[in-house]
């Protein structure tokens, strides 16, 4: 059984009790994706590669849920993922190591790679990146800054942050 299956048991007995289910404010989805990440231990390294790995096999996974965790922005979210790799029948990513970068506390990982489908030699290969953020060590940051987050995707279609990208 998957580490998200307590949360939805949750999610599942809440809603069974008629306690009520709006929608959740932005300030609260990043609550819960931040103690959701913490689930995932791949999801809290200081090792931005092992961050994407877990990214990429969520996706290939298509565990859409999973691999938006790596996101810090609930704008991209299990549905746009789905809408944007689910035409993937086995997606494939060759990637090269990653590139990180400092800057005014932060770091800046970036990774580039090919992405194609296995099952469907047809389909054109893709050529993009992927950039992550965390803050760098600073005295006070929180757990969720201190973690590597996707910031963008130039595969399939260009994914960024709903804040345009800004640091």
């Amino acid at each position: 059984m998957r580490a998200t299956a307590p949360a939805l048991a949750s999610a599942l007995l809440l809603v069974g009790c008629g306690v009520p289910t709006e929608e959740p404010t932005p300030e609260e989805l990043a609550v819960y994706g931040a103690a959701q990440a913490a689930d995932f231990p791949a999801l809290v390294s200081k090792d931005c590669a092992e961050v994407v790995q877990f990214y990429l096999e969520e996706l290939g996974g298509r565990e859409w849920a999973a691999a938006a965790l790596a996101w810090d922005d609930p704008a991209i979210d299990a549905a746009r993922l789905e809408a944007v790799f689910g035409s993937y029948g086995e997606l494939q990513l060759a990637w090269t190591e990653p590139s990180v970068e400092g800057a005014a506390g932060s770091l800046y990982c970036t990774i580039s790679g090919k992405l194609t489908d296995a099952q469907d030699p047809a389909k054109p290969p893709v050529e993009g990146t992927l950039e992550l953020k965390r803050v760098n060590d600073v005295p006070g940051a929180t757990p969720d800054q201190l973690r590597w987050t996707l910031r963008s995707s130039t595969f399939v279609e260009t994914l960024e942050r709903s804040d345009g990208g800004k640091p």
